[in-house]
């Protein structure tokens, strides 16, 4: 039976992965369709490489901030937690994202967890959802100003693009379906709250309690932690070096070397939404939007879109892999030593 469920897990993630992975590469068709590859290759020539490697310069001080706040939630339920260990989960979990999307986030949790004995991976996944619900809550907020600020120049892109696509997926329906989805997960809540002891009287029942306890724990990590301040300083960082890296990379590339701050920041939040995508590492979904977004706000030719976006995606995308190498290495060098204790 057990080997039976292996199989039809293992069926459905390969059937989960190949789905992904044909959407990011129907993204990258739709991305790459009509493109010369000469001009292509003679955008590439144009990229100032300089501004380039100072953006993936910031894309390494990205991470060990990264790392650094996600340590202060974990030191809420491990005080031993270090900043290396955390560097080191988020690096493998940026990783592992481009094998399959999303998984980062669990696989970054059973890092930490393995090289800090202290550490619950329970307690690390609720660390998780908080940073992220932080993480998302201020991508709405930033959002939410810079479209009221910048309105007039960014609004109809915003308005034809993002807002009445996204309006028009939801129908009476679809929302009547997500109202019963969030109503069942709300009374199997409710639920399991009220027949929790009786539950944790059985085998299945407490591992199911201890699991939704630790990473409860995990969760009130981010408000119970000490020195706040730090936090919301780090949070600052972390997305000024989105900016920066924006930033550095528009000013890379000739043809959009009349941009200014406000082309870069409404770039790293478009260009954002093209990592939200559940495709591996953001692969085609953040080629097609920056490129629309070049070419409809900027009247860049869709070419030199493509170049600039292929450009901001791969810099990226390599230091992620440079990084989650090399933390991989250590990692498995670390754990070999603990097993061995």
């Amino acid at each position: 039976m057990a080997q039976e469920k292996s199989l039809s897990f293992s069926a459905r993630s390969i059937i989960r992965y190949s789905l992904m992975l044909a959407l990011a590469l129907v993204l990258l068709y739709f991305s790459f369709r009509g493109i010369s590859w000469s001009e292509f290759i003679a955008g590439l020539s144009t990229c100032r490489w300089g501004w380039i490697v100072a953006a993936v310069s910031v894309g390494f001080f990205e991470f060990l901030i990264r790392g650094a706040r996600w340590k202060m939630m974990l030191s809420q339920i491990d005080p031993e937690s270090s900043v290396w260990s955390s560097y080191h989960g988020v690096t493998i979990g940026n990783l592992a994202n481009f094998a399959f999307p999303r998984i980062g986030e669990i696989v970054r949790c059973g890092v930490v967890s393995t090289l800090k004995k202290n550490t619950t991976f329970e307690g690390a996944v609720g660390t998780v959802v908080a940073e992220r619900a932080w993480d998302l809550l201020c991508l709405i907020m930033i959002g939410v100003i810079f479209a009221a600020v910048c309105w007039n120049e960014f609004g109809e892109f915003i308005s034809n693009q993002m807002i009445d696509p996204a309006s028009g997926k939801f129908s009476s329906s679809s929302l009547s379906i997500l109202f019963i989805v969030l109503g069942a997960i709300l009374l199997a809540a409710v639920l399991l709250f009220v027949f929790r002891k009786r539950l944790a009287k059985t085998k299945a029942g407490a591992k199911i309690t201890g699991f939704l306890s630790n990473m409860w724990a995990g969760v009130k990590s981010a408000v119970r932690m000490k020195r706040k301040w730090l936090f919301f300083l780090y949070t600052i960082l972390l997305w000024g070096s989105f900016f920066a890296t924006s930033y550095f990379t528009v000013k890379a590339f000739p043809v959009l070397s009349g941009l200014g701050w406000k082309d870069a920041l409404f770039l790293m939040i478009v260009g954002s939404f093209g990592w939200v995508i559940p495709v591996q590492g953001g692969i085609g979904a953040f080629h097609f939007i920056i490129a629309l977004a070049a070419s409809q706000v900027y009247f860049i030719p869709w070419n030199d879109g493509v170049v600039f976006a292929t450009i901001s995606h791969e810099s990226q995308a390599l230091s992620m892999i440079l990084t989650g190498a090399v933390s991989l290495i250590i990692y498995t060098v670390l754990k070999r030593k603990i097993s061995t204790k």
